[in-house]
């Protein structure tokens, strides 16, 4: 007793078609094709995966790696104590001259205003010497972390890129042991020297042609 495997249809053991829906009966030939074709579908993509992937540890650790960027103030805070210290030395240099200048001879008004003016012009100095160190190191400063920053991201991207195809490469091995797993299912139905996507398709073809009705026939159709 048998049952059409589409529409349930009771059917006689002599039946090759399905008197209510017409559909073919699943010959031992059929199944055996349908299953060359699985096994000639993971032999191609088994073929196909090991131009692709590597081994696994030719990859380094897909642990994160950081590289970290850096602040501003890292490169500009010795520029920022040097115009402070260096407008404080031409200050006091300043004022220190402004004593040597003053001679006995002069009245204490005189001695006083010319004292006044040095002071202040060395306060004005040592402003413009100050400024002139922190402008310089604010654009070196500058250069110095753009520089380093570009670096550090440069080289977190190849890590992250690293660690992607680290990734992607396992993935491609996972799917390759899965479909040799699946493999061993099949490669009791052909010869080991027939265990290509190219010949057990050439063996399908044959099959399909009805030039061999095994594996075997097909088998010794080869040139």
């Amino acid at each position: 007793m048998a049952f059409c495997r589409k529409c349930g249809e009771f059917m006689a053991d002599d039946d090759l078609v399905c008197v209510k829906c017409g559909t073919k009966v699943k010959t031992a030939k059929d199944d055996l094709i349908d299953k060359l074709v699985r096994y000639k579908q993971l032999l191609s993509e088994c073929e196909e995966l090991k131009t692709m992937m590597k081994p696994q540890n030719s990859y380094v650790s897909d642990e994160p790696t950081v590289y970290k960027t850096r602040s501003f103030m890292r490169y500009f805070w010795p520029f920022l104590v040097g115009g402070v210290v260096g407008g404080y030395v031409v200050y006091l240099l300043a004022t220190v001259l402004s004593m040597a200048t003053i001679s006995d001879n002069m009245t204490a008004e005189a001695a006083i205003n010319m004292a006044m003016g040095d002071v202040f012009g060395g306060y004005i100095v040592a402003i413009i010497v100050a400024l002139a160190i922190i402008i310089i190191g604010i654009k070196i400063s500058k250069n110095k972390q753009a520089a380093f920053n570009s670096n550090a991201e440069y080289m977190m991207r190849q890590a992250d890129k690293r660690r992607q195809e680290a990734q992607d490469n396992q993935k491609i091995l996972n799917v390759y042991q899965e479909n040799v797993t699946e493999m061993h299912l099949y490669e009791h139905l052909v010869p080991e020297q027939y265990r290509t996507s190219a010949k057990v398709g050439t063996i399908i073809d044959l099959l399909k042609e009805n030039k061999a009705e095994t594996v075997e026939e097909a088998c010794s159709l080869f040139g």
